[in-house]
């Protein structure tokens, strides 16, 4: 319930999710974030509390390595230009390139959401990252968030039924 409720300050009321542009501390141990619409190409700022950090960083997460042109989920920069108190990079999106992709984050919260993304690709060992041969493969009659697919369907690569991409090659999951 908590986490929809998050996620609900991530998505735009079109539907499409936001994209986090900046993050930045702010005073009464706040955190200050511009979030964009790939659709409509309009800023709104949310302000996150720092104390419930581990509530909402699998979000920020989520909405930080996106194309602000198309929305596409995109891997993090390998290549970022950091201060002691902000952290800059630009995304390199497959279509629009770096078009409108600079994003600044507060230099300390962007390790933590690093951790956080690693953190998401280590929990599984190398014989769960194979999908399970054809024949053993069964579809539930009714879906839900517990039986989501838990591989990947472009790379067969094990997937949480949280995630909303893989973080092997990428894909959306729907």
């Amino acid at each position: 319930m908590v986490q929809a409720a998050i996620e609900a300050n991530f998505t735009c009321s079109c539907g499409s999710p936001f994209i986090v542009m900046t993050l930045d501390a702010s005073p009464n141990d706040k955190i200050t974030a511009l979030l964009v619409c790939p659709r409509h190409k309009v800023g709104h700022h949310i302000t996150l509390d720092h104390s419930g950090l581990d509530l909402w960083i699998g979000a920020v997460a989520d909405h930080l390595y996106r194309c602000a042109v198309c929305g596409r989920e995109l891997a993090p920069p390998t290549a970022v230009s950091s201060s002691e108190v902000a952290t800059s990079f630009t995304l390199n999106c497959p279509v629009h390139g770096t078009q409108n992709n600079t994003r600044t984050v507060w230099s300390v919260l962007h390790k933590r959401i690093l951790s956080e993304i690693q953190q998401r690709r280590a929990p599984y060992s190398p014989e769960e990252t194979t999908a399970p041969p054809p024949e053993l493969k069964t579809k539930p009659a009714v879906e839900s968030s517990e039986t989501k697919a838990t591989f990947c369907p472009e790379c067969g690569k094990k997937i949480r039924p949280q995630d909303n991409f893989c973080f092997i090659c990428g894909s959306a999951i729907d």
